[in-house]
């Protein structure tokens, strides 16, 4: 029984000690922009330019972007028949934590246009985008890093990595 309470009476105490530790780092400052160049291997061969613009900085402890992204794919459906390229424009809008000061996550929607280019003559074929998305960055120093997004839309899934500049 004493060591019950010595165990509790220590995780008390560090549990006071730790009161002003963070769970969620501060949100990113209204004004803040991130851009990002990312390549993606799947499906098919791709790629993604993304941008965003932080709006809001006062919802909870995250901040709200509006952007804009632009993805491209080549997917080889069958090697020596046809293969097809996609191209998509699509403003977002993403709500993102900043898990530590260098580790943020976010997901958000987009809609767009897009369209199909099919390389055996059938036709290209435009349309509306839409679409959820899911990512992380992770910063080496205040303006450089890392990221991989997730998104899919009408215009199929991307899974994407990359680097990303913080201004």
């Amino acid at each position: 029984m004493k060591k019950i309470i010595a165990v509790l009476a220590v995780a008390a105490a560090c549990m006071f000690a730790a009161n002003s530790a963070k769970a969620i780092e501060d949100q990113w400052s209204k004004g803040t922009m991130v851009a990002g160049a990312m390549v993606g291997f799947y499906p098919g061969i791709g790629g993604s330019i993304t941008g965003d613009y932080v709006l809001v900085d006062s919802w909870w402890k995250g901040h709200f972007t509006v952007g804009a992204q632009i993805n491209f794919r080549h997917w080889n459906v069958a090697p020596g028949y046809y293969s097809w390229n996609d191209l998509a424009v699509a403003p977002r809008a993403t709500y993102g934590l900043n898990i530590t000061d260098k580790f943020e996550v976010h997901a958000g929607v987009m809609a767009g246009l897009g369209v199909h280019f099919w390389s055996d003559g059938t036709g290209n074929y435009p349309g509306f985008c839409y679409g959820g998305l899911a990512g992380v960055r992770y910063f080496f120093s205040d303006s450089f890093g890392l990221q991989a997004e997730f998104n899919y839309s009408g215009y199929g899934p991307y899974a994407n990595v990359g680097v990303a500049f913080k201004f």
